[in-house]
Formats: structure tokens, C-alpha cells, sequence
């Protein structure tokens, strides 16, 4: 009988899913470039540059983006999907993680910037409550 549990790589407490590894992985000397996205009804999932405006149908475009401290890594968000409440700003739509190089084009991610940025999806995901509704949200305040 196979065993069709999704695998998962453990640090701390962040867990980055096998299949998003071996797309990374796969990628190296191919010339494709992976971002990743998230979603409030999908997962972090890689995608490849080309994808990323079905998610985030105003990514090549004014997208506004967040940049995460001390790395090149830039949270593309669209500003119309952005709540303030309190006081503070979350990001209530798809996000999209890219890096970029010296020369400000987009280039693919490692699995180390996956991880960073699960570290901070970690400390700044929040559901907020409205209505009994769920609402999932990065705060970016």
C-alpha cells in the first residue's frame, strides 16, 4: 500500500513542504525563474515568473512591494487588498515572493529564501475575525 502523506522538512517550527524543495531543486541551471505565492485559499506554493500574473493579475504591472529586512527578497502585493485596522496594515489577497539581483531583475528563489520567508509568514500571519468570518491575513506593520 503506498504511503500518499505530502512530506515535509521540520526546522524549529517552520515547515516547508518536499514538493516545493524538489521544485526548487530541479530548477538549478534551467534558466526557469520560481517565485512563490500565497494566498488566502491556497497554500505557499511555488510558481514560475510566467504563472505569477494569474495570481496576482497586477504583478507586472504597480504592484506595491514590501521589501524583508536584511534581504533581497521583495512581498508583491496589490495595494487595493490591503486593510487597515487598529492602526496597522494586513495584506488580505495573494502575495508573491520574488529576489532580485543587483541589476533589479526578478531572478529565481533558493530554498533558503522559501524558508525565510516562512519564518516570516510565522510571525506575521494573523486571522482576523469578522461577522464569524475568517479572514487570513500578513501583517505588515
Amino acid at each position: 500500500m503506498k504511503n500518499n502523506a505530502i512530506r515535509t522538512i521540520r526546522s524549529e517550527e517552520i515547515t516547508i513542504d518536499v514538493r516545493i524543495c524538489a521544485a526548487l531543486a530541479a530548477n538549478r541551471g534551467s534558466g526557469e525563474v520560481y517565485l512563490a505565492a500565497i494566498a488566502p485559499d491556497m497554500e505557499l506554493t511555488v510558481i514560475t515568473l510566467d504563472e505569477a500574473p494569474g495570481i496576482l493579475p497586477c504583478f507586472d504591472e504597480d504592484d506595491a512591494c514590501l521589501n524583508l529586512p536584511d534581504t533581497s527578497l521583495l512581498l508583491c502585493y496589490n495595494p487595493a487588498q490591503v486593510l487597515k485596522m487598529g492602526g496597522k496594515h494586513y495584506l488580505t489577497g495573494p502575495v508573491i515572493l520574488a529576489r532580485t539581483n543587483m541589476d533589479g531583475r526578478v531572478i529565481s528563489l533558493t530554498i533558503d529564501e522559501v524558508y525565510l520567508f516562512q519564518k516570516y509568514l510565522a510571525s506575521h500571519s494573523i486571522t482576523l475575525m469578522a461577522d464569524d468570518q475568517k479572514l487570513p491575513c500578513i501583517c505588515i506593520d
